[in-house]
């Protein structure tokens, strides 16, 4: 092939990624890497964001209620939440809030992949539950049964859910199921308490915390069944909410000190990066990510799918 038609195939390459990336976003202008947490300011729980390296910090919501919980849409344009267990949604800069479940208490929103579905948990029958939801709180639809059921989370295909289960087998441990709810399966098999499951991009693991010597750890999953467990983190203090960066490439989490809680960073096999949250007198919580190539996606975006096997790195080397 000439160096001319090489030149020509590659900007045409180019081309042809930037528009699916265009149509990833739904052709809204593109968004940096971010972190939307739960942030204590003041003598309240509300929600933050800031970008993917701690800068920028800004609170979006003040009120007297605790706000928790925050899960990003797949364009960026919007943040569902907890307030005070129950569910609602704002735009991305804070504005337009809605209260999506008014009639029953919810909490631990994630929103799919595709943009089109909310799983949360419900209290039903005085147990918890895992419902889905359409982003405006129509549609409702139960979707666990059995034990307590909680914490869901989309695998990055949007074709399974990952939660907690409790009262199956003793302890809390962490299931996987179809987005409609059926084939749900245990994977993992010990007694230790768990919570905040979060899939690796390719959806071969999953990151949750559990209690081990004492302390909350950080630990991952295989999603296949076999039950290979991996331990990221030892030693107090106590680390929680694990959140897998779209990119494959970190994990962000929570560590707790005595008097306040940090979002730190750290790489996929453990080792500490850096600490995002500087706010020394603070307590900050429960970040999830955006990634304009990453999260934004819709199921016909090939590219960004793609782009997210190549940059994880393979489980199969750890």
């Amino acid at each position: 092939m000439s160096l001319k038609n090489r030149r020509f195939l590659t900007a045409a390459l180019v081309v042809s990624l930037y528009s699916q990336i265009q149509i990833a976003g739904h052709g809204q202008p593109a968004l940096g890497v971010k972190i939307a947490y739960a942030c204590w300011r003041g003598d309240n729980l509300e929600i933050c964001v800031m970008d993917g390296d701690g800068g920028n910090q800004i609170r979006l919501t003040e009120d007297p209620a605790y706000d928790s919980e925050p899960s990003w849409s797949p364009d960026g344009g919007r943040i569902a939440f907890s307030r005070d267990h129950h569910i609602h949604v704002m735009d991305s800069d804070g504005r337009n809030l809605m209260e999506i479940v008014k009639n029953a208490r919810g909490w631990d929103p994630a929103w799919s992949p595709d943009g089109t579905k909310i799983a949360y948990t419900r209290s039903q029958a005085l147990k918890r539950q895992v419902w889905v939801m359409d982003p405006d709180g129509g549609n409702q639809m139960l979707l666990t049964q059995w034990g307590e059921n909680y914490d869901p989370a989309w695998s990055h295909d949007g074709v399974r859910i990952a939660f907690v289960s409790a009262k199956r087998h003793g302890g809390p441990e962490i299931y996987v199921m179809d987005s409609d709810g059926d084939n749900q399966v245990r994977i993992t098999h010990d007694l230790a308490a768990k919570e905040n499951p979060s899939w690796s991009p390719d959806s071969g693991w999953i990151a949750y915390e559990a209690r081990r010597d004492r302390t909350y750890q950080i630990f991952v999953v295989k999603t296949d069944g076999s039950g290979l467990t991996r331990r990221l983190t030892r030693n107090r203090p106590h680390k929680s909410y694990p959140a897998w960066s779209p990119d494959g490439t970190k994990i962000a989490y929570v560590t707790w000190n005595a008097l306040f809680a940090t979002i730190n960073l750290m790489t996929v096999d453990g080792e500490h990066l850096e600490r995002l949250s500087e706010n020394n007198d603070d307590t900050d919580l429960e970040p999830d990510w955006f990634y304009p190539a990453g999260r934004s996606v819709t199921p016909k975006a090939n590219f960004v799918t793609i782009w997210g096997e190549i940059k994880w790195p393979a489980a199969s080397r750890r």
